[in-house]
């Protein structure tokens, strides 16, 4: 009776913890087009950080509602530290876009002195209650000499589907071509800068 007791109980915990899958996503790199001309030089590019608030910089993926309130899903989860994914895939965004392979992050030094340095604080980036996707983010850059300031932008992005509330794969699609226009509205920011000669 004992041993059945005990693989009754076993069973259960197997079933228990199959009906708890938890599945993770990852910000995937979207580049679109090379904005820069095939023979332009290619800039040295240091991404400073990319800053989260803290609700978002969690493991559960967050939406949220009508009244403010926020929900995590805990079936749902980013594969990594949110913030290190987007450091990461903004790198290689830029890279593609700007033809060059010196996109510098915290974790991944450039040998050579940056022309520019990128700063990018989000302030919103989930599905709301109606399952539009935002993205809202400020941003600068800097010059590599001397950390001067040379351009500040905000930028407020929405996709233009709206997500179920129930499609995570969806609301992770729409972020990432999101977070591809910001990008690229990035590298033409700073393409415009090498073209006024204001730059490095």
């Amino acid at each position: 009776m004992r041993v059945f007791l005990a693989l009754t109980f076993a069973s259960l915990l197997i079933a228990c913890s199959g009906g708890t899958q938890i599945r993770h996503y990852l910000v995937d790199p979207q580049p679109g087009p090379r904005l820069a001309e095939p023979d332009a030089p290619a800039l040295v590019v240091e991404i400073v950080d990319v800053e989260l608030p803290r609700y978002l910089d969690r493991y559960p993926i967050v939406r949220r509602g009508a009244d403010g309130q926020l929900t995590l899903s805990g079936g749902h989860q980013w594969g990594e530290s949110l913030r290190l994914n987007l450091l990461r895939t903004l790198s290689i965004n830029l890279g593609e876009q700007l033809g060059s392979v010196n996109v510098a992050t915290p974790r991944m030094r450039s040998p050579t002195a940056p022309d520019y340095r990128v700063l990018v604080f989000i302030e919103a980036f989930e599905a709301d209650a109606s399952g539009a996707v935002r993205l809202d983010a400020r941003w600068q850059l800097l010059a590599g000499r001397d950390n001067a300031t040379l351009h500040t932008a905000q930028s407020r992005l929405r996709h233009e589907r709206n997500i179920g509330q129930r499609d995570y794969a969806g609301q992770v699609a729409a972020m990432a071509a999101l977070f591809g226009q910001l990008s690229a509205e990035i590298a033409t920011a700073l393409l415009a800068d090498v073209e006024s000669g204001q730059g490095s």
